[in-house]
């Protein structure tokens, strides 16, 4: 029996572990793959809000994660809220190593949350563009964005207000912080998540029933950023829902395993926001090449039809895309009044 339970939360300890160490490795794998895309398109740009978040999501997310790695596999740890005070006796390795499994717990569902709340609200950004930065859009969204995230930021404040920490257990031969008094309704946490996900993926997925039912495809030469916008934040939306609904199912099943889940859903968060940024600023560039070349090509037939310049230069979108999402909404008001007419 009792080599049963050590043979149980060894597993759980080394699930843990290794789970954490998988959803850093696809954070620092984005982060080499797509290095050369970041200096190209962020740090050659002008400073905006998104290139802020950008910076933020990116490299905040990887900090967290490094120091999620320190406390699991390189750090002693221990139970008191308050960091060990080294004595004489106490070696200085042993001073720095020393870690407060409560303090542990704070931080990483404080951290975890502020990364998913950066990512939203780079989501945020794209989606009020697509609707052609209609205030009531954005009313709707920021208003439920924040009473989400105050609700999982209190739920998770309740929670780990009355959760015992224990960094040694008897007959278990590792240090290890283990959680213990979780209520069972932990799981609550993810509801309101889950809500705004549902609404923003609700309010992209409606906006690409609108372009493609008044304008066809919205991947068609034309529209190419619209249909970028509309892809990436339906996938991302659709990536997180499921993550996020994971994590709420493990915490139903098993609430031992409530951390196992918690650093895929703060990777692939940190790893799509920033995809988001860079596929449209992709775009921007592949826009702004073929514009110069048509230029080249035919310098007449461009005087006659005169293209705004794509200044990467906006907090929510670069001078090329709002010109281009401008033009889309004189196309719906025309096609509705064509409609009307008919």
């Amino acid at each position: 029996m009792v080599s049963e339970l050590i043979s149980g939360v060894l597993s759980v300890v080394e699930t843990t572990k290794y789970a954490e160490l998988a959803a850093s490795t696809i954070i620092l794998f984005d982060h080499l793959i797509t290095l050369d895309d970041e200096v190209e398109l962020i740090w050659k740009s002008s400073w905006s809000i998104g290139k802020v978040l950008f910076f933020i999501n990116r490299y905040y997310t990887l900090a967290s994660v490094i120091i999620n790695n320190y406390a699991l596999f390189g750090a002693s740890v221990s139970d008191s809220v308050s960091a060990t005070i080294s004595s004489p006796h106490t070696s200085s390795a042993l001073m720095f190593d020393n870690y407060s499994c409560h303090r542990f717990f704070y931080w990483q569902g404080s951290t975890g949350l502020f990364a998913c709340m950066i990512a939203e609200i780079i989501l945020q950004m794209r989606l009020y563009a697509l609707y052609f930065l209609n205030r009531r859009v954005l009313a709707i969204m920021v208003t439920t964005f924040i009473l989400t995230s105050a609700s999982a930021a209190a739920i998770m404040g309740v929670v780990l207000s009355g959760v015992e920490a224990k960094s040694k257990i008897p007959f278990i031969p590792t240090t290890f912080c283990f959680p213990s008094n979780v209520p069972h309704y932990f799981y609550a946490f993810w509801i309101p998540i889950l809500t705004f996900e549902t609404v923003l993926c609700s309010l992209a997925l409606f906006r690409g029933y609108q372009t493609f039912r008044t304008s066809g495809s919205p991947f068609q030469s034309g529209q190419r950023l619209i249909g970028v916008l509309i892809r990436d934040s339906v996938v991302y939306f659709l990536v997180m829902f499921a993550t996020y609904l994971t994590n709420l199912l493990v915490w139903v099943w098993d609430i031992n395993y409530l951390e196992v889940t918690v650093g895929f859903s703060v990777a692939m968060s940190c790893v799509l926001g920033n995809r988001v940024i860079i596929n449209v600023r992709q775009v921007n560039k592949e826009m702004e090449t073929e514009k110069k070349s048509r230029e080249r090509t035919n310098s007449v037939k461009k005087s006659k039809i005169p293209e705004p310049e794509p200044v990467i230069d906006c907090d929510t979108l670069t001078d090329i895309e709002m010109a281009q999402l401008r033009t889309m909404r004189v196309d719906y008001e025309y096609l509705q009044e064509v409609e009307a007419d008919n």
